[in-house]
């Protein structure tokens, strides 16, 4: 698997831009403060990786299905219990399949599920977790978990 290296930097209060080493850029900011609008939250950008890496990897695992109006909606559902963290993230496939082509609907269905067993990288790490490390300026670690 490749590796990935992403820089954010502090654009100002509650204003953050993530850059890749291709020069793609995200803005991040409080959903709730206009002044960094638009922007996307950090949850909801773990919510567009896990849309994005299903969309890219059904572009493989279901090529045999016709799926160029396929929209792929990712939600965080959350309770109270969950305390500070998405309880679940649901992902809905949303595409008009041919009316009664059963080939269709059972290799779709495959694609999907190979998609989310095997292939994302990204909604396999969220479901088994990835260890965390947080590091200050001099290398300590001062946080770890997973």
């Amino acid at each position: 698997m490749a590796e990935y290296r992403i820089e954010t930097v502090r654009n100002g209060f509650r204003d953050w831009t993530a850059r890749n080493d291709r020069g793609a850029e995200v803005r991040i900011g409080a959903a709730e403060d206009p002044d960094v609008q638009p922007s996307f939250t950090p949850v909801e950008l773990l919510l567009a990786a896990v849309g994005g890496c299903g969309g890219l990897v059904t572009d493989r695992t279901a090529r045999t299905v016709e799926h160029d109006g396929l929209r792929i909606v990712v939600e965080s559902v959350s309770r109270p219990e969950d305390d500070g963290r998405v309880g679940a993230i649901r992902v809905s496939y949303e595409l008009e399949l041919p009316e009664g082509d059963e080939h269709a609907a059972d290799a779709f269905a495959r694609g999907v599920r190979l998609t989310h067993e095997k292939y994302c990288t990204v909604s396999r790490t969220v479901e088994h977790g990835a260890r965390i490390e947080a590091r200050l300026p001099d290398g300590t670690l001062v946080f770890m978990a997973g």
